[in-house]
């Protein structure tokens, strides 16, 4: 991984990290979706921080186990690694999060919490 503080040059090394690290699972207009869904959240979630961007991020099947038994809706996990300036001016990059979602019975997606 790059080093803290590589600022965006280092972007594309993280989002290949992240890449190798697990192999897409979803299909690919679910992935697309999921990304730009997780996204927009996050930058949502964010609204407090400034100098935000999304350094990497990946959409993928939720594998804990309690969300696939059975005949349960289908649920995704977007996890981001992300750079802002907290509310105290504090910048900093590879902070992570994760943003959960489950299908709907017609294919769109909702976010859970």
């Amino acid at each position: 991984m790059p080093h803290p503080g590589s600022g965006e040059a280092a972007d594309r090394f993280i989002q290949q990290a992240m890449d190798q690290a697990s192999q897409p699972d979803l299909k690919p207009a679910d992935e697309e979706l999921l990304l730009r869904q997780g996204r927009a959240v996050w930058l949502a979630e964010t609204a407090d921080y400034t100098q935000v961007r999304i350094q990497a991020a990946t959409a993928r099947r939720d594998s804990n186990p309690a969300s696939t038994a059975g005949a349960q809706p289908e649920r995704a996990v977007v996890r981001l690694v992300w750079a802002g300036a907290d509310p105290a001016g504090t910048l900093l990059d590879g902070r992570t999060a994760a943003v959960h979602f489950t299908q709907n019975g017609d294919g769109s997606w909702n976010r859970t919490l």
